[in-house]
Order: structure tokens, then C-alpha cells, then sequence
């Protein structure tokens, strides 16, 4: 009977506990979310644009060698969604 009534004192402060973590819990990632879902955007744009601008340096290098001088471009940009994509 002890037990049900120190349960029964204790139950208000653990549901407290509990709406006051799912709370913040709530604010940090609706704070968060939409950094992450530009990175995420950034990672795959700089993702397509550094293989489109690599694929188009390895086809010209043939040409005068100006593929020598897109290639490094393209490749700078795939780092950089690479790293991004680490990152998150």
C-alpha cells in the first residue's frame, strides 16, 4: 500500500519529466531540421553539378586539353558534397 502511494506522488513529477524532455527534444530539431534539409539540398546539387562538370572535363581533355583546366572544378565540387554528406 506504501508503495502504490509513493508511486502514486511520484507519477505527476515523471510525467513532467517526460513532456518537458519530449519538449525540448521538439524545439532542438525544429530548430535543426531545416539546416539539415539544405545541407542535404547543397550536398546532391553540388553532387550532380561536380559529376555533370567532371564527366564534361574527362570528355574535352581531347580538345586542346581545356578538360585539364574543368576536371579540377568538378572534382573540388564532388569533395564538397562529399564532405558535406560526412558531415551530416
Amino acid at each position: 500500500m506504501l508503495d502504490l502511494l509513493v508511486w502514486l506522488i511520484k507519477l505527476p513529477f515523471v510525467l513532467l519529466g517526460w513532456i518537458l524532455k519530449i519538449t525540448i527534444i521538439s524545439i532542438v530539431w525544429l530548430v535543426k531540421l531545416p539546416f539539415v534539409l539544405l545541407a542535404v539540398v547543397l550536398a546532391v546539387v553540388l553532387g550532380l553539378l561536380g559529376g555533370i562538370i567532371s564527366v564534361v572535363g574527362v570528355a574535352l581533355t581531347p580538345v586542346l586539353g581545356i578538360g585539364l583546366v574543368i576536371l579540377p572544378i568538378g572534382l573540388i565540387l564532388l569533395l564538397a558534397a562529399w564532405l558535406i554528406a560526412k558531415l551530416l
